[in-house]
């Protein structure tokens, strides 16, 4: 027995050292303003309020939303990812404005201000929750199938109680259509989500001022009721979904574009970088946007230009407006892997060439000849370097095709390219191992040291002083053109692989397949 012991503790010690057992822990401790995971909050499971405060949970985390100033708190994610699962209500603690919360097989506790969470089971299933008005000290009451338990202050273990004199428990729905009668008459209008799947009301809390109502969907967010009103005000917060395959900056935010997927439309979104506003694109409610994927995001003006898997969309930011250039209208394929708005230009990378496109959306082939797939591309001048997976190329005016410069003839020089981009004069490649760039001064071009080893196959970069944020399939770091990457972003830190990247003047933007994160820059830079 003793050598299947050995192998059996041989084999739970492999597993512990794993790489996949250590992806989840984060770098480092952070706090929420160091680090927040914006996802899809449109499904709401509970809701309780305080004078300062409104709680909101969602199957993922927890927000807070400060009626004051009008203006979002958290998300504040859970120590485990399944902690809020099944969560069916909520109550705010009437001494400390801390958050309980009831889940079917027990309770969960939340403090915002010290970052902590606590849970605990309850074998015989819990119905509902109160505290008791005419004494809240004494803890939280949990209801189950066979009566009462008392948790006490400080406990972490329930035992048989009587029931609360004066039980303050969760509101219900019934709650609020009864005193809203117009909202029941008016849901079939106000429960229709963006893929006009019927949505339903889940949770509510009635307001600390006695105006109105908190009400939770399963589909479209959180909603207000002033009393009297037929339609509710809604609360957005979040994305369409948590795939988001490129971000933009924008003055005061970003834009975040989202795939389309099983349970929701592609979109996009801007999110102001304080988290005060969402504004979401979704497109018409019966056909959505005409596009599912989203490659890359640029602005010009007050538009913002998509490369999409069905052509280039200028897209209105004030009224959401969508006009798709697409081979129909003369790309070189309506698969477009690449945009970039320069020099007040418009230059496309598609699957099958590149091309100029005016302001008024009329296309210029350029290097008609050329027919490959376009990763990436940089206006310079009158000519246009091109990302290629044959290395990088140039596209010469009123030539037919592309040329390799002589300096890139060496075989090391001419990996695949993905993005490209300038550092003051000098600019940068980035294959899929590492950064190329030619010094301005020589005009000889340089491989940088590896970076995919520890970040994986590189995907995007963003200048940031004098460096660059560089994200790989594994994770996103700092490096400058001639050191490997310093403090790096990995798998506990990212909620999924990451695909593109922006940058301003306090954070971190990294777009990701599990939502969009905002790092501090003050928290995460070398």
């Amino acid at each position: 027995m003793r050598p299947l012991l050995i192998i059996v503790l041989l084999i739970a010690l492999a597993l512990a050292l794993a790489p996949g057992a250590r992806a989840q822990s984060p770098s480092r401790d952070w706090r929420p303003e160091d680090r927040t995971v914006i996802g899809d909050f449109s499904r709401i499971t509970a809701i309780a309020t305080a004078i300062d405060r409104v709680y909101v949970s969602a199957p993922s985390a927890v927000l807070i939303w400060n009626p004051q100033f009008q203006q979002w708190q958290g998300p504040y994610d859970p120590p485990s990812p399944t902690l809020l699962m099944g969560v069916f209500g909520a109550l705010t603690d009437p001494l400390d404005n801390s958050l309980w919360l009831a889940r079917p097989d027990g309770w969960v506790h939340f403090q915002s201000e010290l970052q902590l969470w606590d849970e605990g089971r309850v074998p015989d299933g819990v119905q509902s929750i109160a505290f008791d008005a005419n004494d809240p000290t004494t803890g939280l009451y949990l209801r189950t199938r066979r009566g009462w338990l008392l948790l006490p202050r400080g406990g972490l273990l329930a035992s048989p109680s009587r029931a609360p004199a004066r039980p303050t428990t969760p509101a219900r729905i019934d709650d609020v259509l009864r005193a809203n009668p117009a909202l029941q008459a008016n849901s079939a209008q106000i429960l229709v989500d963006p893929r006009l799947g019927v949505a339903r009301f889940t949770a509510a809390a009635r307001s600390f001022d006695n105006l109105g109502w908190y009400i939770g969907t399963s589909g479209v967010g959180l909603l207000f009721v002033p009393d009297g009103a037929g339609l509710p005000e809604r609360m957005p917060f979040g994305l369409s979904s948590p795939a988001v395959g490129a971000v933009f900056g924008w003055p005061d935010g970003v834009w975040a574009a989202t795939d389309r997927t099983p349970q929701s439309e592609a979109a996009v979104t801007y999110v102001e970088r304080q988290f005060k506003e969402f504004q979401t694109v979704q497109g018409p409610p019966a056909a959505g946007l005409p596009f599912t994927q989203v490659r890359k995001l640029t602005g010009q003006g007050s538009a913002l230009l998509a490369a999409t898997d069905r052509g280039l969309a200028r897209i209105a930011t004030g009224d959401g407006r969508v006009e798709l250039v697409d081979q129909s209208r003369g790309l070189p394929d309506s698969r477009v892997y690449a945009v970039v708005s320069r020099q007040g230009r418009l230059t496309v990378g598609t699957r099958r060439g590149l091309a100029r496109v005016s302001d008024s959306l009329r296309v210029e082939r350029l290097a008609p000849r050329f027919a490959d797939p376009v990763l990436a591309v940089f206006p310079s001048g009158d000519s246009v370097w091109v990302g290629t997976q044959r290395g990088l190329l140039l596209a010469l005016p009123g030539q037919q095709d592309v040329v390799r410069p002589a300096g890139l003839a060496s075989p090391s020089l001419q990996a695949p390219v993905v993005a490209l981009a300038a550092l003051g004069d000098t600019i940068v490649a980035l294959t899929r191992d590492q950064m190329l760039w030619r010094d301005p001064g020589t005009q000889a071009w340089t491989l940088g040291p590896n970076l995919s080893a520890l970040l994986g196959g590189l995907v995007a970069f963003a200048a940031d002083g004098p460096g660059f944020w560089v994200a790989g399939e594994r994770g996103v770091a700092f490096a400058r053109l001639t050191t490997p990457p310093v403090r790096p972003l990995r798998d506990g830190d990212l909620p999924g692989r990451s695909n593109d990247l922006a940058v301003d003047r306090d954070f971190l933007w990294v777009a990701t397949d599990g939502g969009l994160v905002r790092f501090r820059l003050d928290a995460i830079r070398p």
